[in-house]
């Protein structure tokens, strides 16, 4: 009796062995079709044209370009704040000139820039807004 228990445990291990065996290549085959269709399947964004967002990142990996963009939504924020309160935006913003001039340094931490950023700050101690947390870096 024993020896009959022990022959159906045996064949039950075994059969245990063998489902998971052939799950364990199930799963992987599985997987192995999702990564391939992953991988092949191109990454689209309705309304998102391929071409375009690479031309946009190209441009923003241009430190003059995000330089300007920085600047411009900042002083924009600022401007929008000053007209509501009613200020002349002039008073309060650096110059397109002094703008452009730090653009041109490529770099946040260049005099020019320095000082248009203090400007900027100002208005924003000023009119009591946040400051915005994304600033380029180099």
């Amino acid at each position: 009796m024993n020896e009959d228990r022990l022959e159906r445990a045996e064949k039950l291990v075994k059969l245990g062995l063998g489902v998971n065996a052939s799950l364990t290549v199930v799963n992987l085959l599985v997987l192995f079709v999702l990564l391939v269709f992953v991988i092949n399947e191109p990454a689209e964004v309705k309304g998102v044209d391929p071409l375009e967002a690479q031309e946009l990142a190209l441009e923003e990996s241009d430190p003059k370009a995000e330089l300007r963009d920085f600047f411009m939504r900042t002083s924009d924020l600022l401007d929008r704040a000053a007209r509501k309160n009613g200020t002349n935006p002039a008073e309060i913003l650096p110059t397109v000139q002094e703008i452009e001039d730090a653009c041109e340094t490529r770099t946040i931490h260049s005099d020019e820039s320095q000082a248009v950023l203090q400007r900027l700050r100002e208005g924003y101690d000023y009119y009591d807004l946040d400051w915005p947390l994304v600033m380029p870096q180099r």
